[in-house]
């Protein structure tokens, strides 16, 4: 006779009793918030009176919306010069939608899809739209002009206009003896205008070539000018040093600034000639700790030369301080062959104003971007013209202003100026 074990038997009616609960308590709570299959809105209606406004490379298109209750977006699609499909989308609080990418001027073909919840999508509405010369081979074609490519002091000057702020890759060659051409240099920006500037050529007659590629990779015809370089050598570390102790300005002869100077052991070191601006020389800053603005300070070139361009960097220990209130914007280089040693600005000549340049237009407080941050740590070039021709022995650099926009600080404001390294170009005669 088999003897029924009542304390197990027990346990598993428990257990069985339990799963039911748990079951009949999950409908009911299903039951309750309304768990069901995905929903999906009804189709849409398609899009009606579709119109289109041609821009560089595309085109804004308009169209009036349905009146579908679950309406998400609308959806463009259509396919680029090189085979591949773009999908652009809009949301249903606007009704125009932006289609682009496009490799030349001339008329596509755009299907335009309204979809509801659950990606259900309208009867396509097709319209053909048509693209204006795309912004890549517009700023391309610019340096065919002398006035947007030309040959400067130890290389060449690329100016360009990008309105738009596309995102555009910019690369020069040059063609070698062997005909091969060698790459340059590469800038990758998408400023609204700016200048590519080549250094380190030799003033002889050569063929230099220019290509832009778009974020499309649709990239010109490679633009092709016979240029030449105009002569320049740096003035080396050897040459420059400071010229005398008391010039700074009227208001700040031996003030600050020369102090910390001359307490860190001032030497041309501090100007040019660096090795490595991020490093261990990092801490070798020209600073105008407690400086008025303006102020100014005066250079012996070592000899009598023909200027062609001042490179200066900004703060270099710190990048969140470039194009902040350390950093100069504006100043001004006069020049001398006799100055007097007490500071006067007797028999100074203003040469050249500059004012710097920020890739990304940002106002000042704004944190920099990776391009304001690669084009300062590349230095900034500040060229004079080439049509003076007189030679100078002395420089004198007025500092207006800084980023942060301010004219007029006395002595020990609390502002300082630094200028972590200063390279001066040009003709020796």
């Amino acid at each position: 006779m088999k003897i029924l074990d009542f304390k197990n038997m027990g346990s598993k009616i428990w257990i069985f009793a339990t799963l039911c609960i748990t079951s009949l308590c999950l409908l009911s709570c299903s039951e309750d918030i309304g768990i069901s299959p995905k929903r999906q809105g009804e189709k849409p209606d398609p899009l009606t009176n579709l119109t289109f406004e041609s821009i560089a490379g595309g085109a804004i298109i308009s169209y009036d919306l349905p009146t579908t209750e679950d309406l998400r977006y609308v959806k463009a699609v259509y396919t680029l010069n090189n085979g591949t499909e773009r999908i652009a989308k809009s949301s249903i609080y606007d009704n125009k939608i932006k289609v682009d990418g496009f490799a030349s001027e001339g008329e596509y073909t755009i299907q335009l899809f309204a979809v509801s919840l659950g990606e259900v999508e309208s009867e396509p509405s097709q319209l053909t739209i048509k693209a204006n010369i795309p912004k890549y081979r517009v700023i391309a074609d610019g340096f065919k002009s002398e006035n947007n490519l030309y040959g400067t002091f130890g290389g060449l000057n690329l100016l360009f206009k990008n309105e738009t702020k596309e995102n555009l890759v910019l690369t020069v060659y040059r063609k070698a003896e062997n005909n091969q051409w060698i790459g340059l240099d590469t800038s990758y920006t998408n400023a609204e205008n700016g200048i590519f500037r080549i250094r380190g050529e030799l003033p002889v007659e050569s063929e230099y070539g220019i290509t832009v590629r778009d974020q499309w990779d649709n990239i010109s015809d490679t633009i092709i000018r016979k240029i030449t370089p105009i002569e320049e050598s740096m003035i080396t570390k050897d040459m420059l040093k400071i010229f005398g102790m008391r010039e700074y300005s009227e208001s700040y002869k031996d003030g600050d600034f020369i102090r910390n100077w001359s307490s860190q052991g001032g030497s041309a070191d501090m100007l040019t000639g660096f090795t490595d601006r991020t490093g261990t020389n990092m801490q070798k800053q020209w600073w105008g700790k407690g400086a008025p603005i303006p102020f100014s300070f005066t250079l012996d070139l070592g000899a009598s030369v023909k200027l062609s361009r001042l490179k200066m960097w900004g703060r270099n220990d710190n990048q969140n301080l470039l194009f902040q209130a350390t950093h100069v914007k504006e100043f001004e280089v006069y020049g001398s062959n006799d100055p007097n040693p007490n500071g006067s600005w007797d028999v100074w000549e203003k040469i050249a104003s500059f004012e710097g340049h920020r890739p990304s237009g940002l106002p000042f407080g704004a944190n920099p971007t990776a391009e304001d941050i690669a084009y300062a740590k590349e230095g900034e070039d500040f060229e004079f013209d080439s049509e003076i021709n007189n030679t100078y022995r002395y420089i004198r650099i007025k500092v207006i202003c800084t980023w942060n926009g301010i004219r007029e600080a006395p002595i020990e404001n609390p502002f300082t100026v630094a200028i972590s390294e200063l390279e001066i170009y040009g003709q020796i005669k």
